[in-house]
């Protein structure tokens, strides 16, 4: 069983991204994974979001430009 909790770390510059992976590997849960992706700034860019019915709460692409 997989659970989809999902966290995000801004990291400056890979040698920051090598240090935050070595403490996960450093706290591993016992009888559990953790996996990583890492995605540069170029291809964060290019996240589209797609949407059904917009909640009052969810944010589009447009909106996430705007806070970065």
């Amino acid at each position: 069983m997989m659970q989809w909790s999902v966290y995000s770390r801004i990291c400056n510059g890979t040698d920051a991204v090598d240090m935050h992976k070595r403490r996960l590997k450093d706290n591993l849960p016992p009888y559990g994974s953790i996996r990583t992706l890492t995605l540069t700034e170029k291809q964060f860019e290019s996240i589209d979001i797609l949407l059904g019915i917009r909640k009052p709460n969810e944010l589009t692409s447009k909106d996430l430009t705007s806070v970065f």
